[in-house]
């Protein structure tokens, strides 16, 4: 009981960090500039503009009610379930977050509200929901066509580019633009790019012993491949091992004790899934 309740908070701090980030980049950004924002929150933010009376937290928690419907079809009930605290969490930081910090450069602006976003995207996405919008339809892409979290949120974003070019000056639409693309590479590098994971490839006379070390002083996963030495054509054998990044120094270390002339590779893991050393939230 005590685990699955420090498990909801965790996911709940998840949900409520990048939720007001986000939020925060909105209002804070976003909107003393007149720009629009990405996915749902650019629809919302269209419709408050065009009728100022609308609050953007209201439009887009309404937007969100066919979204959601989707997202339970497509992902699963405990990921819509809690998207909906996220949803809830942003929508009402929307309502309530209103700072301008005076920053008159519109380029600057649309840079640091790209940052924040994106930042706050990738936090929340590492829990079980999101805040809703073009998050489900981002994990939905993710999940069933491998498409990456920041170029599936690119493709949502794309019809809300389309429609501001029709409603608003095409410098606003720019600097929307400009605000997106950042946002995506802070989603992708935040999310898939910093991994906390590194794949390692060793090739050594002494694979067994070595395997041996891994396995049962360290509790490493190996995994023996059948490699052929493309010169002389002779088998070898192949240790693969996904570990921590701060493990790497270790498993160097207990290689070469045991084999100095050992074949070491060591390669960044972006996207691994998998129950221990896994870096994907299950959706």
């Amino acid at each position: 009981m005590v685990k699955k309740t420090m498990d909801f908070l965790y996911q709940l701090g998840l949900l409520a960090v990048g939720s007001v980030l986000c939020a925060f980049a909105v209002r804070a950004f976003v909107m003393p500039h007149g720009f629009v924002s990405r996915g749902l929150t650019g629809f919302a933010l269209v419709i408050s503009y065009l009728w100022p009376d609308w609050s953007v937290g209201a439009v887009y928690f309404g937007l969100n009610i066919p979204v959601f419907a989707l997202g339970g079809y497509f992902v699963g009930r405990r990921f819509v379930l809690y998207s909906m605290l996220g949803l809830m969490i942003y929508s009402l930081a929307l309502a309530v977050i209103d700072l301008d910090p005076g920053i008159e450069d519109p380029m600057l602006s649309a840079v640091i509200a790209g940052a924040l976003s994106g930042v706050g995207v990738a936090i929340f996405m590492r829990s079980y929901g999101s805040s809703g919008g073009s998050e489900i339809l981002s994990v939905i892409l993710n999940k069933w066509f491998g498409i990456t979290l920041g170029t599936g949120a690119m493709i949502v974003n794309v019809s809300v580019l389309l429609l501001s070019t029709l409603l608003f000056p095409l410098e606003k639409v720019l600097y929307t633009l400009v605000f997106v693309f950042v946002n995506t590479l802070f989603i992708d590098k935040v999310f898939h790019g910093l991994a906390r994971r590194r794949t390692a490839l060793i090739m050594s006379e002494r694979w067994q012993a070595v395997a041996e070390a891994l396995l049962r002083r360290h509790k490493f996963g190996v995994t023996v491949l059948n490699g052929q030495g493309g010169f002389e054509g002779e088998a070898r054998r192949l240790l693969y091992s996904v570990v921590l990044r701060q493990d790497v120094a270790v498993l160097k270390r207990t290689v070469n004790e045991i084999d100095d002339q050992a074949f070491i590779t060591i390669m960044d893991a972006d996207d691994v899934t998998g129950v221990e050393i896994g870096n994907q939230p299950h959706w």
